[in-house]
This record gives structure tokens, C-alpha cells and sequence, in this order.
């Protein structure tokens, strides 16, 4: 999640790299259809790639019925499909409740969906199984501003403010930052004003989780 000037590769290629290494293990129908899903979405084909992670789903290993279960989501919810993305992401929180990306992928939907009570519960969740994931405390600062609570906001942005610095993301550190200082800029106005503010943010929250802090390789290892 850092910012350096570094060199910019798609998402999609490094993820199709990933699985091209972590193929191994995997029967040859598996892998092909691993392959054909991450060509289809890298070529922008969302919905042909959803049809391919579906059959994904029926029998393959556990943890590639998790990484489909999290691409279904998320092209979902790229597609404006927000309430099936809602759906996807609940269903992977009863199939793998031990698996943080579950919940947060869950909050993610459901924060887009503005249904901020239950993102609260999912971040949270998300947070108990991964405590040192800053992000996750950056989406329930923004579900609990959604929700009304600005001073609990406040609070979880200034916890993932502590993780940033101690992980050098000075970045993100800067953005919590001033996130604090635009939410009490907010107190002055009716809570609509802050509504398009909040959305590009959880949307940003979703990017970013989706783009950087899912750890594709890891979830492919898990036997």
C-alpha cells in the first residue's frame, strides 16, 4: 500500500503470474480454468470471467472456492451489481469465517450498499482475524462516519494512523490525517453533505483491498 515511485504493473497480470507459479499443486482442469478466469477479467470480459469463477466454485480445492468467491464479489460490485456482490461476499462469510478477506470483502459491499451497521460488524470482524491490517480500520472509520458516529471515526483513524507509522506508510499516514481533519469539517453541515466524500472513499477502500492487500499467492497455498 506504500506510494514510492516504483514501476506500475496491472493487478491482473501480477495475479495471472501468481497462479501461473502457484499452479503446481492443482489438477490441469483447475489450473486451465484458473488461467481462462484471470484472462477474461484482464481483457475485460467481467461478466464471461464471473461465469468462470462460478464453475470454480462447484469442486474445486477450498481455498480456489475462496479466491473465486472474492473475484465474484469484486467484479460484482465493478459491475454495479451491488446487492449480488452483497450476496457473494455473505455466503464466503458462512463458507470461510476464519478468513479475514471474507468479512472484508463483505464490508465492502456493504458499505457500498450504505447498510453501514453491518459493515461496522464485518470490519470489526475483519480486524479480530487481522489485527495488522491498517486498511481495515481506515473502512471502519468510514462505515461508522456513515453511520453517524464521527467521534468513532475519528478514533479507528487515528488506530490505523499508529500502524501506518510503525509500517512506514507515511502515504496513508498523511491520508488518515487529513481525514480526521475533513471529518470534523463536516460537524458544521447536514450529514448529506458528506455523502459523495464517502463514497469515493469506501470505494478507494475496495480498490485498494482488492488491488494491494489481497495476498492472492497466500490464499493459493492454503491446503
Amino acid at each position: 500500500m506504500n506510494r514510492k515511485q516504483q514501476p506500475t504493473f496491472s493487478p491482473l497480470l501480477i495475479l495471472s503470474a501468481i497462479i501461473t507459479l502457484a499452479l503446481a499443486p492443482f489438477s490441469n482442469a483447475d489450473a486451465a480454468s484458473l488461467k481462462e478466469a484471470i484472462e477474461l477479467d484482464r481483457d475485460g470480459f467481467y461478466e464471461e470471467a464471473i461465469e468462470q469463477w462460478e464453475k470454480l466454485q462447484l469442486d474445486s480445492p477450498e481455498n480456489i472456492r475462496l479466491l473465486a468467491g472474492l473475484k465474484i464479489s469484486g467484479t460484482h460490485a465493478k459491475l454495479g451489481n451491488l446487492a449480488r456482490a452483497e450476496e457473494v461476499s455473505k455466503a464466503l462469510t458462512l463458507s470461510h469465517p476464519q478468513r479475514y478477506e471474507s468479512w472484508f470483502s463483505y464490508a465492502n459491499a456493504s458499505g457500498a450498499l450504505k447498510k453501514y451497521s453491518q459493515a461496522v460488524t464485518a470490519f470489526k470482524k475483519s480486524i479480530e482475524l487481522n489485527p495488522e491490517e491498517a486498511l481495515g480500520k481506515v473502512g471502519l472509520a468510514f462505515v461508522f462516519f456513515g453511520n453517524e458516529k464521527p467521534d468513532l471515526a475519528v478514533e479507528e483513524l487515528k488506530g490505523a494512523m499508529k500502524i501506518f507509522k510503525a509500517n512506514k506508510n507515511i502515504s496513508w499516514y498523511r491520508d488518515c490525517r487529513l481525514a480526521i481533519r475533513q471529518i470534523k469539517d463536516f460537524a458544521r453541515f447536514p450529514p448529506k453533505f458528506a455523502n459523495l466524500w464517502l463514497e469515493k472513499n469506501l470505494k478507494r477502500i475496495q480498490d485498494t483491498f482488492e488491488n494491494s492487500v489481497l495476498d492472492f499467492e497466500s490464499i493459493l497455498e492454503t491446503r
